[in-house]
């Protein structure tokens, strides 16, 4: 006679799971990056950017735009105190690049950022010659 025994699955999951998180804890260097959500509105005038960043100030985040490219940094301390050992994290602040290709038909003059409650909401006007035009009635002669 044979005997089946049932394993519960779940064991394995935790152990699995606790075995990634260890590896991906050692993989972690200064040079590792997180990416902030972002939401991409566009309506008649301008483009808006909407990126969730929260925990971080003002002054830890910069903006440029070079070569049709808006690139967003958020930078951060991310070494910890060396009495502290975290026995458990599951959050944290980490530095971030994201990039946005953007249209060559922006304003790029007039570009403007805004933060609060940890969104950061970025402006980018659309050029005249582009914006879309409500009909107009033309008469005939």
């Amino acid at each position: 006679m044979n005997v089946l025994r049932f394993t519960n699955p779940l064991r394995y999951h935790a152990l699995l799971d606790s075995s990634l998180n260890n590896l991906l804890s050692d993989l972690k260097d200064e040079a590792c990056y997180d990416i902030p959500q972002a939401n991409v509105v566009e309506s008649k005038d301008n483009f808006r950017l909407e990126l969730s960043v929260p925990g971080f100030t003002k002054e830890q985040i910069g903006i440029q735009f070079q070569d049709n490219l808006l690139i967003v940094k958020g930078s951060v301390d991310e070494k910890p105190a060396e009495e502290e050992k975290y026995l458990s994290r599951e959050f944290g602040l980490k530095s971030f690049i994201r990039r946005f290709s953007i249209p060559k038909t922006v304003e790029t003059d007039h570009i403007s950022a805004s933060f609060s409650n940890g969104i950061l909401t970025i402006v980018v006007p659309k050029m005249e010659e582009v914006k879309e035009k409500e009909p107009k009635d033309i008469q005939i002669d």
